[in-house]
């Protein structure tokens, strides 16, 4: 019986090696992929954080949902003329054996002004929603929202392409910050730097989605 135990537990520790290994190897060729897409993007890439994020970034939602905030893999520079910065970010909830970490990709774009307020959650990420959304405010499609609801309409509708992969947005001052879950299926943050730039000038656009797609 004892010599059984120290086989499954044996067992149990060379499994756990070889996950580790193969995540980090994993990780890796994301990080390899990532730079590659900035490059490709003529903008520069960091495994690590240059920017302090969660200091910089301590205003928007995301970062004061949990404990423990921390950047890495940034993509940064310039893109369309405008300040860009994209990248992994997780925090944690909960303590003790509770404690577990969540992950999002990560991309904000700056305006040349100040934007309205807008903070707009996706149905999809409803259980991590900040407190503020928890009893829902206004609702525009998958999204609950505050501020108003007529740009959260354009914005929305500049977003609809990562609106299943549960893309959340807010703005600060000028500021744009497109968040969604990671996971395989959202593909890094590659998606949500394309769809940057389109969303920022939907905010600056007068008159409905509808009207935009009809003109």
């Amino acid at each position: 019986m004892h010599v059984a135990f120290i086989v499954l537990l044996i067992g149990i520790l060379l499994a756990a090696v070889v996950w580790f290994a193969a995540l980090g190897v994993l990780q890796h060729r994301r990080t390899r992929m990532l730079a590659r897409k900035a490059h490709e993007l003529d903008l520069r890439f960091s495994d690590q954080d240059p920017f302090d994020v969660p200091r910089r970034y301590a205003d928007f939602a995301i970062v004061g949902c949990g404990h423990s905030p921390r950047a890495h893999n940034v993509t940064y520079g310039r893109l369309d003329g405008l300040v860009v910065r994209a990248f992994d970010f997780r925090y944690e909830i909960g303590h003790g054996t509770r404690r577990a970490a969540r992950h999002y990709n990560v991309v904000v774009m700056e305006a040349d002004a100040a934007l309205p307020s807008i903070l707009m959650w996706n149905d999809a990420d409803v259980e991590y929603a900040p407190i503020a959304l928890r009893q829902g405010q206004g609702r525009v499609a998958c999204w609950r929202v505050l501020g108003a609801e007529s740009l959260a309409a354009q914005l929305g509708y500049a977003c609809n392409a990562q609106a299943d992969y549960g893309i959340s947005m807010q703005t600060i001052d000028r500021a744009l910050m497109l968040c969604v879950p990671a996971s395989r299926e959202s593909r890094a943050y590659s998606p949500l730097l394309a769809l940057a730039p389109a969303a920022l000038k939907s905010m600056a656009r007068p008159g409905s989605p509808h009207q935009d797609a009809d003109a």
